[in-house]
């Protein structure tokens, strides 16, 4: 539960979400308190005549999913990100509305929204949400003014979970690992991650967002 940071680690550069459907970047300025990466697969057994032993139809894989437990602290992540609103609350509002519908006007369809979640350089998924939840602890502090106070819980707590969306053979996974999915990216030291953005809106540097064109942005998202 730790937030305290010690920058020549370089956790706010590597630790973020990207949401697609909204074009933003949060950098998450820690590491989760615990980290859940798993992926199942499906068999259908079948006894033949003069067997011990079934034989085994592969079905189908996953999807994997990666579930994290996260304690941020509201100035520590305001200070890695340059927003327009508490990043905290920013980082709430599209986590909630990732697990809510939007719909097509036309043909009355839900489009997924999709995320894009890094962890140092051990874990890389793109995918949907499938669940989320957040606690608020003490201690309680004015963001506001003494003439417009705004009284918020400091320590805001974090669990999610992304299912990926894109499926992967077993013959690549080797190379690639749990970082799949990452292949556009460079981060460098100055903070800037190229290859991910389509189209501009976005700016690099100490703010944490991104810029470039290709790379992960390829499938049609919300």
């Amino acid at each position: 539960m730790a937030f305290k940071l010690n920058k020549r680690l370089n956790v706010p550069e590597e630790n973020y979400i990207y949401f697609h459907h909204t074009n933003t970047k949060i950098i998450i300025p820690v590491d989760p308190d615990a980290i859940s990466d798993s992926m199942s697969a499906s068999f259908a057994s079948n006894f033949p005549l003069s067997r011990s032993a079934p034989i085994y139809s592969y079905q189908n894989s996953g999807p994997r999913s990666v579930s994290v437990n996260f304690t941020i602290h509201r100035d520590l992540c305001r200070e890695y990100n340059n927003l327009d609103t508490d990043a905290v609350d920013a980082l709430i509002m599209n986590l909630d509305q990732m697990v809510l519908p939007d719909y097509n006007a036309a043909g009355k369809i839900v489009n997924p929204p999709v995320v894009s979640f890094k962890l140092r350089n051990d874990i890389f998924i793109k995918g949907i949400v499938t669940a989320c939840s957040h606690t608020f602890q003490l201690p309680v502090i004015n963001y506001g003014t003494e003439d417009s106070p705004c009284y918020k819980y400091a320590l805001v707590g974090l669990n999610f979970s992304v299912s990926e969306v894109t499926p992967y053979s077993a013959s690549i996974l080797p190379s690639i690992g749990q970082y799949r999915n990452g292949s556009g990216w460079s981060d460098t030291s100055s903070g800037i991650a190229s290859g991910i953005a389509v189209g501009a809106g976005m700016a690099n540097g100490s703010n944490g967002s991104v810029s470039g064109g290709g790379g992960i942005m390829t499938q049609l998202t919300r």
